[in-house]
């Protein structure tokens, strides 16, 4: 007879049936708590395709869905035995090691029986598994080395609560294929409720050719530029020190990008291509060209603008 866990919800089963993968007493190893075999097939009809385990380790029974035994993505955490324990629970960090689902009325399952997540939750777990997902020690997605999620979007509540708020959510709702939350909206290198928004897929795309333009460097120029990289930068940063310009310095890629901020937005300067950029459109320029631009905008708002001081509203 199969053990039983005291305070596991749902841990009775039969063995009366036949299956060629999940039958009982076939082993699986899951992704991290070590193995856990099948003892039967879960008693509760309205939970149709769940089975429960048994892991090897921890002694810990539970149901788990067929599909997520087979790719071993269950794991032995127990069922809360109490609100307070499901409470502090929720507040746990287990996504990449920053993400938790909070305490909160936002749940991140859309359809009980077959536990299909919401669009909400995919949208946040992405976000957090391009920022901190890791094989190896080394970060997955390559092109987001540096970036992050603010730490208040760390708890999926807040994140729920922030999504109507954000540009374009309205549309995502509608048309959630056709649009993507998007930080490079602001150019920043972090995913909060200020810097992103829902875009289409095509101006994205649009998005990243153009960023891509920006950086590339003529191959017979490459390695010749490359080598005063440093030079150009600090060249580029005295210029806007001088010109009592506010900026910072961002990486995008292996790139190191200057960036300001005017009222109408984001304008960023790569000093080794000679590229400016604000929202999607783009112009060749050196730093010089760059001050003007934004000595220009700022001029335009202040004209427009008499009575609203301009460097607040960029700050």
């Amino acid at each position: 007879m199969p053990r039983y866990k005291k305070g596991i919800r749902n841990n009775c089963f039969h063995q009366n049936y036949t299956h060629d993968v999940l039958f009982p007493g076939a082993t699986f190893r899951t992704r991290h708590n070590g193995e856990c075999a099948i003892l039967g097939r879960s008693d509760d009809k309205s939970r149709r395709g769940y089975y429960v385990v048994e892991f090897k380790d921890s002694g810990i029974i539970k149901e788990a869905y067929g599909s997520h035994i087979k790719t071993g993505s269950v794991s032995d955490e127990a069922f809360p035995s109490s609100e307070e324990e499901r409470r502090k629970l929720l507040m746990t960090p287990k996504y990449y090691g920053v993400g938790y689902i909070g305490n909160g009325c936002h749940s991140t399952i859309e359809n009980t029986r077959t536990h299909q997540r919401t669009r909400a939750f995919i949208l946040w777990h992405n976000m957090l598994a391009r920022c901190y997902m890791t094989t190896k020690g080394k970060q997955y997605f390559k092109g987001y080395k540096g970036v992050t999620v603010c730490e208040r979007w760390h708890n999926f509540q807040n994140f729920c609560n922030d999504l109507p708020k954000l540009h374009g959510y309205n549309k995502w709702k509608d048309n959630p294929g056709e649009y993507e939350l998007d930080k490079d909206y602001s150019h920043r290198r972090i995913y909060s409720a200020d810097t992103v928004a829902f875009i289409s897929t095509e101006e994205n795309a649009k998005e990243a050719g153009l960023r891509r333009v920006a950086m590339k460097i003529p191959s017979g120029h490459y390695h010749e530029i490359n080598k005063i990289r440093d030079e150009i930068l600090m060249e580029a940063e005295d210029e806007l020190k001088n010109n009592q310009i506010n900026y910072e310095v961002v990486l995008d890629g292996n790139m190191k990008v200057i960036l300001c901020e005017t009222p109408y937005g984001t304008v960023l300067f790569w000093p080794l291509t000679k590229k400016i950029q604000r929202n999607c459109y783009m112009i060749d320029g050196d730093v010089q060209v760059y001050v003007y631009y934004l000595r220009w905008l700022i001029l335009q708002w202040e004209n427009r603008n008499p009575d609203i001081n301009c460097v607040a509203t960029t700050c």
